[in-house]
């Protein structure tokens, strides 16, 4: 919603009605967080948890933040990859290379199916994961965008709401690019290694499959830093 909108302007005035109320109505505090809470429920991507979420909202309003630039843009063209991550030891990416980015670089999976096939078997693995596995991801998930060759699923924390995007692509037949990362923070407690070595074990139990899990070896920094 853009803030001219009268859905805002009307939230934006009940608002600062409640918090300027009387005595005999909430106090200023409590009538100021419900003031925030219900302006973040309209704002883009501020939405509630989903439904499949298996733990009880937290008490505070959710603060999903916004997909890092790039995420969400569809199949990369060919020779391309998905988007890099940054600095933060929270994110894992197809991008770059071993040598140049060790921190964050992930090998692309393999698989000897084709694109079509390979794609049934990603999407199935996507509605298969349980919310809450490890104790993550109670919030629940969503597939936000399905397209021949590429796949994005928003996953969100159950406490505070935050929100993670994972991503498959197919550029290159026999070759899955995977990219997994957090919107907010510096570090993500494991989250991220977590979610894509759930995936891992998930179609690991196909021979056509073939895929490396997130170890201390290989991301020590990550390790150290997230445990």
């Amino acid at each position: 919603l853009p803030a001219s909108s009268p859905a805002l302007r009307s939230a934006g005035a009940r608002c600062l009605s409640m918090a300027q109320g009387g005595h005999d109505g909430p106090s200023r505090r409590d009538a100021l967080a419900a003031a925030s809470a219900a302006l973040l429920s309209l704002l883009p991507g501020a939405a509630g948890a989903f439904d499949n979420r298996t733990a009880p909202k937290g008490k505070y309003p959710p603060t999903p933040g916004a997909p890092k630039k790039g995420v969400g843009a569809g199949l990369p063209k060919e020779g391309g990859t998905l988007a890099f991550c940054g600095n933060a030891p929270n994110c894992f990416s197809p991008a770059g290379n071993q040598e140049d980015d060790s921190d964050h670089y992930y090998r692309p999976w393999r698989t000897s199916k084709g694109r079509e096939d390979a794609m049934a078997d990603l999407l199935k693995a996507v509605e298969a994961y349980p919310p809450g596995q490890q104790k993550i991801d109670g919030g629940g998930w969503k597939v936000a965008k399905q397209e021949p060759g590429y796949l994005w699923v928003q996953y969100e924390s159950a406490k505070r709401g935050y929100k993670d995007d994972l991503e498959f692509a197919i550029v290159k037949e026999g070759e899955v690019q995977v990219r997994s990362s957090s919107r907010l923070g510096y570090l993500d407690d494991g989250v991220n290694m977590k979610r894509i070595n759930w995936f891992v074990d998930y179609l690991s139990q196909d021979t056509a499959w073939s895929a490396e899990k997130i170890t201390k070896e290989g991301f020590p920094r990550y390790f150290e830093e997230n445990t």
